[in-house]
């Protein structure tokens, strides 16, 4: 629940409040009679207590989600990473160099040099299937913010593209090229989620 809606969820709580506070101003001024005074302060009573009641327990709510919301997120994002240095530690094999840092740096990609090995490919695609699924459901009760999930978006989408050329074409010069593009949205991933900033 964000905080708009919060807000336009009690906007029918403060009318009711304000109607208790008018009507129980009214039967003092205007009212004589007990039982009428009795009456409308009874009234004014409900439309008092009854708002105030609901009102918090809504405020209540949307504090526990939007904390709930903050630590789900905050794992999700930590789960990715793993997911991601995963399909890393694959690539580095394929590209032939030692170590892949974050941020990276200009890896001077020789598609000619691929290590086109199915064991990789294979890793990769175990990745892949993990990556789509935890995207489907942290896009259905929106754990992720728009643009990591559009980041996490365009690097499954990269990763199929890799997938797919190897299955079907088995091209080095596409793969490479999809491969950088992987590396540039991965790259873009930890930058936008602040990852050095998490890891001191």
């Amino acid at each position: 629940m964000q905080i708009p809606h919060f807000i336009l969820k009690s906007i029918p709580y403060v009318l009711s409040i304000a109607g208790g506070v008018f009507v129980f101003d009214f039967s003092n001024k205007y009212l004589h009679d007990p039982s009428w005074i009795d009456l409308t302060n009874n009234i004014s009573a409900s439309l008092l207590a009854i708002p105030l009641v609901f009102l918090f327990y809504d405020y209540s709510n949307f504090l526990i989600t939007r904390r709930m919301k903050k630590n789900l997120h905050k794992n999700v994002v930590n789960v990715i990473d793993g997911i991601l240095f995963k399909v890393l530690d694959q690539m580095k094999h394929i590209i032939k160099i030692d170590h892949i840092r974050v941020p990276m740096q200009d890896l001077n990609l020789n598609y000619k040099k691929l290590d086109l090995d199915a064991k990789y490919i294979k890793s990769v695609k175990r990745q892949l299937i993990i990556m789509e699924d935890l995207l489907y459901k942290s896009d259905k009760i929106e754990v992720l913010d728009p643009q990591h999930t559009q980041i996490l978006s365009f690097i499954v989408q990269e990763l199929n593209q890799i997938l797919n050329e190897y299955k079907y074409h088995n091209s080095p010069r596409e793969i490479a090229r999809y491969i950088e593009t992987t590396l540039s949205m991965i790259d873009d991933w930890f930058y936008v989620t602040g990852y050095a900033a998490r890891k001191r």
